[in-house]
């Protein structure tokens, strides 16, 4: 039980910290941030978990000090990810970002206004720009003579998508 409170307790303290870092600096690579917080907060678990004595919790203990480890870091991860997907939404969504163009109008928007005004005026040439960067710092996507290709990387991924797309029969 302690490990999962104090999953809690740490997920809450690395978002809160994320939320504030984010607002008080000018991040260029706001994806390795995110990932950063949260690789730390994992951290962090640990490392407290096994800082506090064993006898403080004997009280508490139902499981093994590992299997309440394991639990705390699962349940960390859930909280990880939910907040990694519900950043990810925000930051990047295309169809989020339509919605709110469209509510700051008066009048509504035609097609062409949606995509000139895509990203606070950026148009989506600047998001087609800005997603082959992000591509090409994760080493998925590298530059070719003729535009882009993909890595090594890249193309694993690619295959196991691929994969995944045909069990889910996604198209």
């Amino acid at each position: 039980m302690f490990g999962a409170t104090l999953a809690l307790v740490v997920f809450t303290a690395f978002f809160l910290g994320h939320l504030a870092f984010s607002h008080l600096f000018d991040i260029e690579k706001k994806e390795r941030t995110l990932v950063g917080f949260m690789a730390a907060a994992g951290v962090t678990h640990v490392l407290t978990f096994f800082a506090v004595p064993v006898s403080t919790l004997n009280d508490l203990r139902v499981v093994s000090r590992l299997v309440d480890c394991a639990t705390g870091l699962a349940a960390l991860g859930f909280l990880i990810l939910g907040y990694v997907e519900f950043w990810s939404l925000v930051e990047r969504s295309f169809s989020l970002r339509i919605l709110i163009d469209t509510a700051a109008s008066q009048r509504g928007l035609t097609p062409d206004e949606i995509a000139d005004r895509y990203s606070t005026g950026r148009g989506l040439e600047w998001m087609m720009k800005k997603r082959i960067e992000d591509l090409q710092g994760a080493g998925i996507v590298v530059a070719t003579p003729t535009g882009h290709g993909l890595s090594a990387r890249g193309r694993a991924l690619a295959r196991f998508f691929r994969l995944l797309q045909w069990a889910f029969s996604i198209t």
